[in-house]
C-alpha cells in the first residue's frame, strides 16, 4: 500500500510517495526564496531517502544541489545530465546549433537578429541563476525568479527501473532523459511535465550529443510515442508537476494525443494545399500573429509537428523545404 504527500511550491508540485520500500520525492522542487524552508514544511519531518527529478529543467531540478548537501541522494534521467551539471547555452556548440537551426528554417534577416538576442539573453540568464547568491526579482510563476546551482546527479537513471520500490519510466520527449513515476497498483501516474492539466509543454530546440558533434532531438516525435506508452498502461490518476492531482489520466492522455494529432493535421493540410514550404513560411500560413510576436515558440512547434509527420512518413524534407507524402 502505497501514501502520497502533494507539496505545492509556487508554479510546481512535488509529491513525497512513502511504501515499504521507503520514501521517494518526485522533483527536488525549485530554488526560489523560500523555496527549501516550505519544502521542509510540507514534508512535516519525514525526510525523502531518495530525490528523483522528472527531468533537468530548473524547476523541477532546481534544489538538487541543496538535497546533495543535507545527503540526500538525485536520481536524474541519463540523457539529462548535462542539463543539471552546466547552465543552458554555456557551450558554443549548443549557441551554434541552436542559431543553425533558426537560419535554417528560412526565417529573414530581421527575424534571425531577435533570435540571437533571445539566445544570447537565456545564455546569460543561465549563467545567473547557476552562479548568483541572489535570486532574480522577476518572480511571477513563483515567488521569486529562480536559481538553478548546477550538480551531477548521484546516479543517472537508464531505461525502466525501480527506485525505493517506485516504478521510474523512461519516457523521453519533453527532455531527451525524461522519466515518469508509477505505482501500478494503484493506477497512478507521477508524470511531471509529460502530462499537463490543460496545457500542452510546446516542443523545444534541443539537442543531444552525436559522435564528436551535436544533433537535433526530434523532442515531439518522442514527446508523442512516450504519451502513447503511457496511455496503454491504464493509469486512473495523475499526479502532474505543475497543478493539482486529477482523476482520469487515461482521458488526459488521449486528449493530449487527439491534440496532436489536430494540429498534425493542420500542418499536413498546408502541406498539401500551399505545397513545400519552409518552416518559417509553415508558421506565416498557419499561425502569422504568432509568427510575428513569438517567432521561437511558433517555429518550435511547427518544426515538432514536422518532425512527427516525418517520422510516420507522411511528409519529408529536402533543401530546406517540406513537403507532404
Amino acid at each position: 500500500m502505497a501514501d502520497v504527500r502533494s507539496i505545492a511550491l509556487g508554479d510546481n508540485t512535488v509529491y513525497l510517495i512513502k511504501r515499504a520500500g521507503g520514501r521517494l520525492l518526485v522533483d527536488t522542487g525549485p530554488d526560489y526564496a523560500g523555496a527549501w524552508e516550505a519544502l521542509q514544511e510540507g514534508l512535516r519531518g519525514e525526510q525523502p531517502d531518495v530525490v528523483v527529478a522528472t527531468h533537468g529543467h530548473h524547476d523541477h531540478a532546481g534544489l538538487g544541489r541543496r538535497w546533495q548537501a543535507v545527503g540526500t541522494p538525485v536520481r536524474v534521467g541519463r540523457d539529462d545530465a548535462a542539463l543539471t551539471a552546466r547552465p543552458l547555452l554555456q557551450s558554443p556548440s549548443e549557441t551554434a546549433a541552436m542559431l543553425g537551426w533558426a537560419e535554417s528554417t528560412g526565417a529573414p534577416p530581421e527575424t534571425l537578429a531577435h533570435v540571437r538576442e533571445r539566445i544570447e539573453s537565456r545564455r546569460a540568464s543561465a549563467q545567473r541563476a547557476a552562479e548568483s547568491s541572489e535570486y532574480p526579482e522577476d518572480g511571477v510563476r513563483w515567488p521569486t525568479g529562480l536559481r538553478y546551482p548546477t550538480f551531477e546527479a548521484d546516479k543517472l537513471v537508464e531505461g525502466d527501473t525501480e527506485v525505493a520500490g517506485i516504478e521510474v519510466l523512461a519516457a523521453p520527449g519533453h527532455t531527451p532523459g525524461n522519466v515518469v513515476l508509477a505505482v501500478r497498483e494503484e493506477g497512478w501516474l507521477f508524470s511531471g511535465d509529460q502530462l499537463l492539466p490543460d496545457v500542452d509543454p510546446l516542443p523545444a530546440i534541443q539537442f543531444v550529443p552525436e559522435g564528436e558533434g551535436l544533433r537535433r532531438f526530434p523532442t515531439l516525435a518522442h514527446f508523442a510515442a512516450s504519451l502513447e506508452r503511457l496511455a496503454e498502461c491504464g493509469f486512473t490518476r495523475c499526479f502532474p508537476g505543475h497543478g493539482e492531482p486529477f482523476d482520469g489520466a487515461g482521458e488526459a492522455l488521449a486528449g493530449a494525443l487527439a491534440r496532436i494529432e489536430r494540429r498534425c493535421a493542420r500542418v499536413r493540410e498546408s502541406l498539401n494545399d500551399g505545397g513545400p514550404a519552409t518552416v518559417y513560411e509553415l508558421c506565416t500560413r498557419l499561425y502569422p500573429r504568432g509568427t510575428e510576436r513569438h517567432f521561437w515558440q511558433t517555429a518550435s512547434s511547427v518544426q515538432g509537428h514536422l518532425d512527427l509527420l516525418g517520422s510516420r512518413g507522411e511528409a519529408r524534407e529536402a533543401d530546406g523545404r517540406w513537403e507532404a507524402c
